[in-house]
């Protein structure tokens, strides 16, 4: 085989084999009420549902900004949004 083959069957597999790995995609935060509906009803239980606590963990980078978002703070305040992070093993830094 020619030089150019074997480079070419390189390249090939290595496209198939990286296409495959998936790369986990950072949140999106310009929704933060849709985002965080599973926890409309919750806030104000002992404890929040798995399904708000997920939500919860897979936007904890958007906190901060949810915290000065105007439609989350119709249904939440800050201290309602850091007891049930908290409640559901989440931190994050100070806003």
């Amino acid at each position: 085989m020619s030089k150019v083959s074997v480079v070419l069957c390189v390249v090939a597999l290595s496209v198939v084999v990286f296409s495959g790995a998936e790369v986990a995609a950072a949140p999106k935060c310009d929704n933060a009420l849709d985002l965080m509906s599973p926890c409309l009803n919750e806030y104000k239980k002992p404890a929040p549902s798995a399904a708000c606590c997920a939500k919860t963990k897979e936007h904890v980078d958007c906190f901060c900004g949810y915290m000065k978002s105007e439609d989350l703070k119709r249904v939440f305040d800050r201290i309602e949004i850091e007891k049930m992070a908290s409640t559901c093993g989440v931190t994050f830094s100070s806003c």
